[in-house]
């Protein structure tokens, strides 16, 4: 049904001064019969504001289906409108939730065998919704759970992600004794206040966790620098960009939620590890050993061993003395001890990780505008209750999130296009350009801060992409994110040419900038790609440098080898990238490699104290991981290894599979008998397109498509591993 506007528009001047749309661009609200009665005065004013302030036509969809394949139908129908096609939607209630298997290399980091349970091995995905050049073969309805539906990615369809709409999700549950009705109408009040009353970016706000990143202070500190390139006008206006690491205090929690329930705070980007119910913040000492537990006995009862001082410091004497004193049972009191080491566990357990039951017991209503949870499952809609939900239904000032429904990889660009929330870009428009299949808006998509001066209309930009004015716009703009934009506009534009991005690459002052650059470059497989690799390695951006590492894992191309090694010598690399350089050795042809690190440990020595004690350090870490998967593969080939072996080692092909031993694998591949594993290996090599040797792989499924005698099955997934490796 179409929804109309019961507020006049002579009042629309006087409720925001950004209405550039016109309403030549749609917007469809996608909720249940339910929810649609439960919370009609509340829905309709919502739309009411997307079309006054923002100026949409909306368009209100029921969903009578309850079937995701209608949903995607009708978007796709609003979408082709020749007036006023839709440019986003959200889904409200209890829309049936995209279950997808059989692209995982969509996502950024999950990857889990098949075979176990549906729920727990899909993708939960509207990425189903918003990307119509994917293509899905329904699987099967959840028994358990109705409102999951699975689908297999089709080799029919794109291999990638480029979502044709935004959209983003306001789910609310029964969690916590409060109807989802009600949590509904209080939300969506909540956010056509914040369309009615919009306010600039005020502040920023950055929380690091253990673990993160390997706690690298570089990164920690070129993410700072990021973010001044990110609102380089905040800090002059009178805003602020603030940091908080776990280690800036024992028990962190209550600072992290403090500084969340400022009202002034407009985004806060937390990195951390994660679950649907928990924010990992930090780390706790846990008692290892009998020794810990009877140390803490000695601090609970430290006027007891006072009392007893005659019998010195031998605690097992101690506490039997006390035992026998006190007419305790034996070993009653280091039990005692034990179950008070556990208690104490689980309350510094409790205040270092945020958790649901946190938000109602320490009355936790955070008031950050838009958050970004940077961790594994804290936007997991598909459970009862999750950290992502919690945040936008509290009483607090948080209208939406961006987060991941599984787990998510720590080497991402989480804040990418970031700073044009200044410029008032949609939130929805953020996520669309951060594709992940498992990356989703909790919240209104549509949320927007006032667009500050000396931005332009970003979102104008996004809608009315035209190559000639994004072209000005990469040469004249003094706003780092305005450039990005620009370049992101014109990824799949052939006016961008390879030669200008490495250019870009070589010379742009901003970090951002040149990492977009980079991506672009890697995206397409560029011949330029090894030349942009050695740039980028030596970058200061830590973001671009980190990516640049990854890339040669992913290459093994033995010009970067040279590289590489300089970056496993050298004496001062930061904490994640010589990480990921010492990851990387594995990739390389072992004399390859091992020639370079020499190359490079001869430059390096005659500028160190104790350079024996160096070297040995350097060729302990090479030794750890050079060659590391050669026997497994080579016993996989010539059938020496175990059954077990076999299964685990195809899986890990995902990961591990080292360029240089792919013409092996490939020779494998086309021996092979058993279909099963054929479809697994080729699945496996569709994760390594930018390796030097895949066009073997390219190769190979050419063969594999044409081949009559390969089953339907096979040549499907030799299509989909094509595709893949464009």
């Amino acid at each position: 049904m179409r929804f109309r506007s019961l507020v006049i528009a002579a009042a629309i001047s006087l409720l925001f001064s950004v209405n550039t749309f016109a309403q030549s661009k749609g917007f469809a609200i996608v909720i249940d019969p339910v929810s649609l009665e439960q919370a009609r005065a509340e829905v309709e004013a919502y739309a009411a504001a997307l079309e006054q302030v923002q100026g949409f036509k909306v368009y209100v969809v029921e969903d009578r289906w309850g079937v995701p394949d209608s949903i995607r139908h009708c978007l796709q129908q609003l979408h082709a409108e020749r007036r006023a096609p839709i440019v986003g939607a959200v889904f409200i209630g209890d829309i049936p939730i995209p279950m997808v298997r059989d692209a995982q290399f969509l996502t950024s980091a999950f990857k889990m065998d098949q075979k176990r349970p549906w729920r727990e091995s899909s993708v939960p995905s509207d990425r189903f919704y918003d990307d119509f050049g994917l293509q899905f073969d329904f699987l099967k309805r959840d028994s358990l759970q109705s409102d999951l539906f699975y689908y297999s990615l089709a080799a029919e369809g794109s291999q990638q992600l480029r979502p044709s709409i935004f959209t983003g999700r306001i789910r609310p549950t029964d969690a916590g004794g409060t109807s989802r009705y009600e949590k509904l109408r209080a939300y969506l009040r909540k956010a056509v206040e914040a369309k009615r009353n919009p306010e600039p970016v005020n502040t920023v706000f950055i929380y690091t966790g253990s673990g993160s990143v390997n706690e690298s202070k570089v990164a920690h500190i070129c993410e700072y620098a990021a973010m001044q390139e990110h609102f380089p006008d905040l800090q002059r206006r009178g805003g602020s960009i603030s940091y908080m690491d776990y280690a800036d205090r024992p028990f962190i929690k209550e600072r992290l939620m403090n500084e969340m329930m400022r009202p002034v705070l407009s985004i806060g980007l937390m990195h951390h590890h994660g679950d649907y119910d928990t924010q990992y913040l930090s780390h706790y000492p846990k008692p290892d050993d009998m020794a810990s537990a009877l140390d803490y006995l000695m601090h609970c009862y430290r006027a007891r061993l006072e009392r007893a001082e005659r019998f010195g410091q031998d605690v097992d004497s101690v506490r039997r003395a006390i035992e026998v004193r006190d007419g305790l049972p034996e070993g009653w009191l280091l039990q005692a001890a034990c179950d008070e080491a556990k208690a104490r566990e689980q309350a510094m357990t409790d205040s270092m990780n945020l958790t649901l039951p946190d938000f109602a017991s320490w009355g936790y209503k955070p008031s950050c505008r838009v958050a970004f949870y940077d961790a594994c499952f804290n936007a997991a809609f598909i459970e009862e209750d999750y950290i992502a939900g919690e945040y936008i239904f509290q009483e607090g000032r948080t209208i939406a999130g961006i987060g991941g429904s599984v787990n998510v990889l720590q080497d991402k660009w989480p804040d990418k296009l970031i700073g044009l929330l200044d410029g008032g870009l949609m939130v929805g428009q953020v996520n669309r350009f951060n594709v992940d299949l498992e990356t989703h808006v909790i919240g209104d998509p549509t949320f927007v801060f006032t667009r500050f001066e000396g931005w332009m209309d970003c979102n104008a930009l996004v809608f009315d992409p035209k190559p000639s004015r994004l072209r000005k716009v990469l040469r004249s703009s003094d706003k780092p994110d305005e450039r990005l934009l620009a370049l992101e506009l014109l990824r799949d534009d052939a006016s961008l040419g390879d030669e200008e991005l490495l250019k870009v690459l070589r010379s742009d002052p901003a970090g951002l900038v040149r990492l977009e650059a980079f991506e672009i470059l890697m995206d397409r497989r560029s011949p330029l790609a090894v030349d942009a690799i050695l740039i980028a390695s030596q970058d200061g951006f830590e973001l671009l440098q980190r990516f640049a590492v990854n890339e040669m894992s992913h290459s093994g191309d033995p010009r970067l080898a040279p590289a590489l090694a300089r970056l496993i010598v050298a004496n001062n690399t930061s904490a994640r990238v010589a990480f990921n350089a010492q990851q990387a050795i594995q990739f390389f042809e072992p004399d390859v490699i091992s020639a370079a690190v020499e190359e490079a440990l001869e430059e390096v020595l005659p500028f160190v104290v104790r350079p024996e004690a160096y070297a040995a350090r350097v060729h302990s870490i090479v030794d750890t991981y050079i060659g590391r998967w050669d026997d497994d593969f080579r016993g996989i080939i010539s059938g020496e290894a175990s059954a077990g072996m076999r299964r685990s080692r195809l899986g890990f092909m995902k990961i591990y599979l080292p360029p240089y031993l792919v013409p092996d694998m490939v020779g494998f591949a086309e021996s092979l008998t058993d279909e099963d594993e054929l479809l697994k290996v080729l699945d496996a090599f569709g994760w390594h397109g930018a390796g030097y040797r895949s066009d073997e792989i390219r190769a190979l499924c050419s063969r594999l498509m044409a081949d009559p005698a390969r089953s339907e099955a096979v040549r499907r997934e030799a299509l989909k591993t094509a595709k893949r490796l464009k």
